[in-house]
Formats: structure tokens, C-alpha cells, sequence
């Protein structure tokens, strides 16, 4: 299944962040290893509840975010094959026949809300100056204003100084979150069906 196949590049790409940060520099109030993980992994997510409810537009709607979100970087850009995958797929399976002209409206909000989900979470970022004291190989970080000189922090030599941009914030990850959620909600609870509806799917 093409949404596993999702879920399982978002834990690689976890993998691989995780080990990027490795660099000197103290962590961040919100883990990009989860973080930006978390949004491929809502795209894999919406294409498995597609294909068990058997709705095109929810389908193609995940592959469409997963074309979108290969642009990232060159680290997402192995989603774009999964993305032309569920577009495919997507435009070829058959819907139930009890699902309403109301799908694809549906599938416009999921993708406007991962989307914003993806802007809250790199728009409301901040700057953070700190410095690291201790041994190297265990360091202790204390964060500093940024104002452009050195503080000297009682109980240790610092070694080592810096400023970093585009920090992931606590408001960025909790907007991140509710929109991502809302997102799958919205999908599978309007995916349900009453059981006086339910018709066996074509096999065509």
C-alpha cells in the first residue's frame, strides 16, 4: 500500500534529521526529527483512510501534498514518487456509491489544512543565541539575549557560541498539531457511512 509506503519515508526522514543534528547547538523546544516528520507522515495517513473508504479525491488529495512536499528539500524530494503513485491510483479507483458530491470539497480543506499546518510550523519560528560550556564531548548550553556580545556564565569556560535562525517554537508545533488533527478528523469522520447505505464495491 502506497500510504505505508509514506509512513515508512516520514520515519526515514526522521532518521536522517535526527542525525543531522548532531552539530553543536542545544536543542530546540520542538524536535524537527518529529516535527517535520509528522507532516509527510499526516500524507500517508489521509491516503490509507482514502483507500479503506474507498474515496478518490481523499487519494489524490495525499498524493497531491506528497508532490508538494518533495519540493521541501532534496532530503523529501523521494516523496514525489509516492505523490504520482496516489494521483494514479487515486484517479482510477471507484468511489462507493454512497459517497455525496461533497468529497471533493472535503479533500480541499484536508490539503489546506496540512498546508497550513506546514506554514504555522516554519512561519512562526525565532532566533536563539547560546553558548556552550563544559567538556565538548558533554556540553552544557545556556541560552543567551542576542544582542551581539558575550556573557559570561558563572560555574564554567564557555568553548563555544552561536546563533541560530528559524528555531522551531512551542506555538509553531502546537498550531502544527491541532491543524494536522483536524485534518485527519475531518477525513475520517466524514468518511463514514450510514450501514442502510452500505453497497459491496465494484470489482470492475
Amino acid at each position: 500500500m502506497v500510504g505505508v509506503l509514506v509512513l515508512g519515508l516520514a520515519v526515514a526522514l526522521s532518521v536522517f534529521i535526527q542525525y543531522q543534528a548532531r552539530d553543536l547547538r542545544p536543542p530546540g523546544d520542538v524536535l524537527r526529527a518529529l516535527a517535520i516528520p509528522a507532516l509527510y507522515a499526516t500524507m500517508g495517513l489521509l491516503a490509507i483512510i482514502g483507500a479503506s473508504q474507498r474515496r478518490p479525491a481523499i487519494i489524490v488529495a495525499a498524493g497531491v501534498l506528497c508532490l508538494v512536499g518533495a519540493i521541501l528539500s532534496v532530503a523529501t524530494i523521494e516523496f514525489a514518487v509516492p505523490g504520482i503513485l496516489l494521483i494514479l491510483l487515486g484517479s482510477r479507483i471507484q468511489a462507493l456509491p454512497a459517497r455525496h458530491g461533497s468529497e471533493g470539497v472535503i479533500a480541499a480543506a484536508a490539503v489546506l489544512l496540512v498546508v497550513s499546518a506546514a506554514i504555522a510550523l516554519l512561519a512562526l519560528t525565532g532566533e536563539r543565541c547560546w553558548q556552550a560550556m563544559g567538556p565538548p564531548a558533554d556540553p552544557t548550553y545556556t541560552v543567551i539575549p542576542c544582542s551581539g556580545q558575550t556573557v559570561l556564565v558563572a560555574g564554567g569556560q564557555t568553548f563555544a557560541s552561536g546563533s541560530d535562525s528559524g528555531v522551531l517554537t512551542t506555538g509553531g508545533g502546537l498550531v502544527e498539531a491541532l491543524l494536522l488533527l483536524g485534518a485527519l478528523t475531518l477525513t475520517a469522520v466524514t468518511g463514514r457511512t450510514p450501514t442502510s447505505a452500505d453497497v459491496l464495491p465494484s470489482v470492475d
